[in-house]
């Protein structure tokens, strides 16, 4: 379905493929948008009657569902289908910001005062990993309220018992009892591993112990109890932040010394136990339920809060694939047992990639700067990210392609096309289909 504006940039009811593109060729509209695929009338046509639209979402820690419907008496009529990815890498260019300014304070400011006191954070402060995603299901609400008639919002809040899905037995007084009652953690990892390395078990007979990650935090590891391990320093220090597995095939491939023996025979125990599960999207959902919930009433006055429960009833009633879009579709106590699929529909794939850095230096691997970027944002009227046409006459690359820009102060400019290919030609031979907006876009069938 292809959405649709009135002249004065109103929502009308949005049309099939065929509508949209004799109105095109006839040119009484104008693309408005490419992704989603949005046409603007050119001509003032009378206040029609709008239809009434539900917009569902499935929050999730990676990917959130999003589905715009049609409710009739018997059916459901599917609208728009989305799947919209979070960025993963807000953390580590947090970390990478850090360390930049600290360094930059001991070099420019080496006696200035300590200012910890004034460092405090509002009502209702939200980790900005878990904000950028309440924030891009915000933005995507604002978008589709202004290409559609949405009355109505229906969202799936979870919340996950992170200590039953750890140990799906836990009962009663368990839950206030926990691993650490009657420890403190250093103590308690003493006492359960015998104060011995649980990687050479002694073998090298370094008398310092650490308390080890078994998944490093590097890759994603946490602080939990059941990550932690007793390590001697020999063995600390040769893991560093390698997965188990990883260090594993690494002394397999060493000579093999009495030590090297020990430590492949006990990390394969380590290994055939299983490691520590990760419950970071779950605790991701859990912290981000109420802010999306409050942010979600700000937009609608018919917010219907849907259970997963409700919606795995729904989407095996339908006999629907497990999907994030279909989690959406089925999103809310009043979908219809049927759903009625326009034969054009595709899925759009929304990624999450932010508006740049500010971050004007290239560093090299050992954190020396290689290059430095340019200050300036717009370059013969384009910005890198933005999405293009390029038309080239002649030449190696002769041909038309469609992607994002890179560009450069000397005008020579890099176009990435949909299949990945990286082509450099000129800017002259560029024009603008849509500004940078912070997402990535790309066009799937759907899995039915």
């Amino acid at each position: 379905m292809v959405f649709v504006l009135s002249k004065n940039k109103k929502p009308l009811n949005p049309c099939n493929n065929a509508v949209a593109r004799k109105l095109l060729k006839q040119g009484k509209a104008v693309i408005h948008k490419k992704y989603p695929f949005t046409i603007r009338l050119k001509y003032i046509i009378n206040e029609p009657k709008l239809k009434e639209y539900t917009l569902k979402l499935d929050p999730g820690a990676k990917i959130t569902g999003v589905a715009i419907v049609e409710n009739k008496p018997n059916h459901a009529k599917v609208v728009f289908l989305a799947n919209l990815e979070h960025r993963q890498n807000i953390k580590s260019i947090l970390d990478d910001r850090r360390a930049f300014r600290r360094t930059r304070r001991n070099r420019k400011t080496r006696y200035r005062k300590p200012r910890f006191s004034n460092r405090t954070r509002t009502e209702g402060w939200l980790p900005p990993s878990i904000q950028s995603i309440v924030g891009n299901i915000e933005s995507w609400t604002k978008k589709i309220k202004k290409l559609c008639n949405i009355t109505a919002i229906a969202v799936e809040t979870v919340r996950f018992d992170t200590q039953l899905m750890d140990n799906p037995n836990i009962e009663g007084v368990e839950y206030q009892q926990g691993t650490l009652l009657g420890y403190e953690l250093r103590e308690y990892l003493l006492y359960k591993y015998g104060h011995e390395c649980q990687y050479c078990k002694g073998e090298s007979e370094d008398s310092v112990l650490n308390m080890e990650h078994m998944i490093s935090k590097a890759n994603g590891g946490s602080n939990r109890v059941s990550n932690l391990t007793l390590s001697c320093r020999t063995c600390n220090e040769d893991k560093g932040p390698l997965n188990l597995s990883n260090w594993l095939d690494i002394l397999k491939t060493q000579s093999k010394t009495k030590l090297n023996k020990e430590r492949i025979k006990n990390i394969e125990v380590i290994l055939k136990k299983g490691l520590p599960k990760s419950f970071k999207d779950a605790a991701k959902v859990n912290s981000s339920r109420k802010a999306t919930y409050r942010v979600l009433s700000n937009y609608t006055s018919d917010l219907e809060v849907s259970s997963g429960g409700r919606t795995k009833f729904n989407r095996t009633t339908s006999n629907l694939p497990k999907t994030h879009y279909f989690d959406a579709l089925c999103v809310g106590k009043n979908t219809s047992d049927s759903f009625t699929f326009p034969k054009a529909l595709k899925v759009l794939n929304i990624k999450a990639i932010g508006r740049g850095s500010r971050s004007r230096t290239n560093l090299n691997k050992y954190g020396f700067p290689r290059s430095y970027l340019p200050r300036q944002k717009y370059f013969f009227g384009f910005q890198t990210g933005d999405l293009v046409k390029a038309e080239i006459p002649n030449g190696k690359y002769q041909g038309v392609y469609y992607g994002s820009v890179a560009c450069r102060s000397k005008g020579s400019f890099d176009i990435k096309t949909t299949d990945g290919k990286r082509i450099s030609t000129n800017y002259k031979y560029f024009s603008l289909i849509q500004r940078l907006d912070g997402y990535n876009y790309g066009v799937e069938d759907i899995a039915l």
